[in-house]
């Protein structure tokens, strides 16, 4: 039967890896062929100054630099987006630096930790960025709408400003209207901080108290696990935070592979089939990561630091009341809280991967009873 079990399971992973390598192997022939080059990826994608894309280049990779044309539209997601060639159509930019020093032909949309731009944008330019720069050579032909940490704009805008931002400079012409909100950052006082701790206690304890009642063993057989194997605990809580992001990651490389794969064989009913399927497991995956995180690592951390037995109902009720008053107490410290806050979910997340694992049962083998010659 364990046989026929592990034998199953090697079917299955072979045909995943086959319909992998399949997709795969379509989408790279449709970058060759179907799609005529414009989707491209890799660790560093260059258009060359002599080289032109004739219509939408769509790249992603490590570092993205256009020096040549892109004759239509360029999206691009990247860990550096640099274009110093031309653009002629809009522009769709993610990345942690972006840097404009050659032309947009038309709209500029930009999502960065970083965005220069020294060159010209031919219509409006939208950014949400940490910090965005507008030299003095650089243009915005249209309107500047804008999110960001700071904001300088040194260069000219032939439209309207508006947006939002903890530090706005402007040096440069505004030809139509400044609509800029400046947000101020404020530190908060220590009324803030005992405020915002009861409010957080006091969900904690809803949250875990319902579990509690409804659900025991979601509470207390994390919290045994982190009484038993504390470091155990830490060390699969951190291993599983990161593998978190890598299955979320992986969720969305297996969903775009199999849609482009299957729109490439004409089987277009699936593929929203496929996009829908893969958004509803990113959001359970998230969801429950964030109960995990949020709210569970907490009262599972707070029930095990408490020294006396869970046994009795009395004892649980009391170690969950006092444990989140102590985690909160803790987290709640300027600077060092967030530090605890994150060593807490490190040990809740390794106690419930390790609690709710699945286990394997070994089959229990009966023996035949034997007959004795009097009874026959």
């Amino acid at each position: 039967m364990a046989h026929t079990s592990r034998h199953t399971r090697g079917l299955r992973w072979l045909a995943l890896v086959a319909v992998l390598v399949l997709t795969g192997t379509s989408v790279a022939v449709a970058q060759e062929t179907e799609l005529g080059g414009k989707l491209q990826t890799g660790g560093q994608i260059t258009i060359s100054a002599d080289q032109t894309v004739d219509g939408d280049l769509y790249a992603s990779g490590g570092r993205i630099l256009i020096e040549g044309t892109v004759d239509g539209d360029l999206i691009a997601a990247a860990g550096q987006v640099t274009i110093s060639g031309d653009v002629s159509g809009d522009l769709m930019a993610s990345a942690g630096t972006v840097d404009i020093s050659g032309d947009i032909g038309g709209d500029a949309r930009v999502a960065a930790g970083q965005t220069r731009v020294s060159g010209s944008i031919g219509e409006d330019l939208f950014v949400a960025s940490g910090q965005t720069t507008i030299s003095d050579a650089g243009e915005v032909g249209e309107d500047l709408v804008f999110g960001s940490g700071r904001m300088t704009v040194n260069g000219t805008v032939g439209g309207d400003v508006l947006g939002a931002t903890g530090d706005y400079d402007r040096q440069g012409t505004v030809a139509g209207t400044e609509n800029v909100t400046i947000r101020e950052v404020e530190a908060p006082t220590t009324t803030d901080r005992i405020v915002d701790a009861l409010q957080r206690l006091i969900s904690l304890l809803v949250v875990a108290a319902l579990f509690l009642w409804l659900r025991p063993r979601y509470v207390e057989e994390p919290t045994l696990m982190l009484r038993q194997r504390p470091w155990a605990s830490l060390g699969v809580g951190f291993v599983g935070v990161i593998g978190f992001g890598v299955l979320v990651f992986l969720v969305i490389l297996v969903a775009v592979l199999l849609a482009i794969g299957l729109a490439l064989v004409g089987l277009n009913d699936l593929v929203g089939a496929i996009v829908f399927a893969a958004l509803v497991a990113i959001l359970t995956l998230a969801f429950l990561f964030f109960l995990c995180a949020v709210f569970g690592a907490p009262t599972w951390v707070g029930m095990a630091s408490m020294g006396f037995s869970l046994e009795s109902a009395a004892r649980r009720w009391t170690a969950l009341i006092i444990g989140l008053v102590l985690i909160v107490a803790l987290t709640s410290i300027p600077v060092v809280g967030g530090w605890l806050g994150l060593i807490v979910i490190f040990f809740g997340v390794g106690a419930a991967i390790l609690a709710f694992r699945p286990r394997r049962t070994t089959p229990t083998t009966v023996e035949p009873t034997p007959v004795s010659p009097s009874s026959v």
